[in-house]
């Protein structure tokens, strides 16, 4: 189980499915063989952004002069990647990334699992106040290719387990 506040109800998220645990893990080794000694890269660790909220992301990449520590702030935070479930869809597409954004994570990545498919969003300086603050990136449906804040090129079938290609 997964527990995160929001002002300051208490939202909690099952288990998540093997799938979603083999694209998290196979993504998080590629970041991290991207990333040189800073940034790190982390797995489920919470962002604070107040005492009555926080969010856990999947993988996120930050810049701390303490990188292991069980929480990080969201200046430390240079990208917060969620991955879909099925129970997730409203929480990962419009609330998360509209609290991101509000707090100035430079960018998110969201991956679909069914078809498996990422969506690259970095902050939209003319983004409407009152709306999801990022814009989304362009690229081809079949890679995660991304320059900043890690430069990574991957073909999204890499990250899925055998049983699931």
């Amino acid at each position: 189980m997964r527990y995160e506040l929001t002002d300051p109800a208490l939202t909690e998220s099952p288990s998540p499915s093997s799938l979603h645990q083999a694209v998290s893990g196979r993504l998080f080794a590629r970041l991290d063989a991207a990333c040189p000694d800073d940034p790190a890269v982390t797995q489920a660790v919470e962002i604070r952004f107040g005492p009555e909220l926080t969010r856990i992301p999947d993988l996120l990449v930050v810049r701390s002069t303490e990188p292991g520590r069980h929480w990080f702030s969201p200046a430390e935070v240079l990208l917060a990647v969620e991955i879909e479930s099925p129970g997730s869809l409203v929480e990962d597409r419009i609330v998360t990334p509209s609290i991101y954004s509000a707090h100035d994570i430079p960018a998110f990545w969201r991956i679909e699992l069914d078809p498996i498919r990422a969506r690259r969003h970095t902050i939209d300086p003319g983004a409407a106040v009152g709306t999801i603050g990022y814009r989304e990136l362009g690229g081809p449906e079949d890679r995660l290719v991304a320059d900043e804040p890690v430069p990574l090129d991957v073909a999204l079938r890499d990250l899925l387990p055998g049983w699931a290609r």
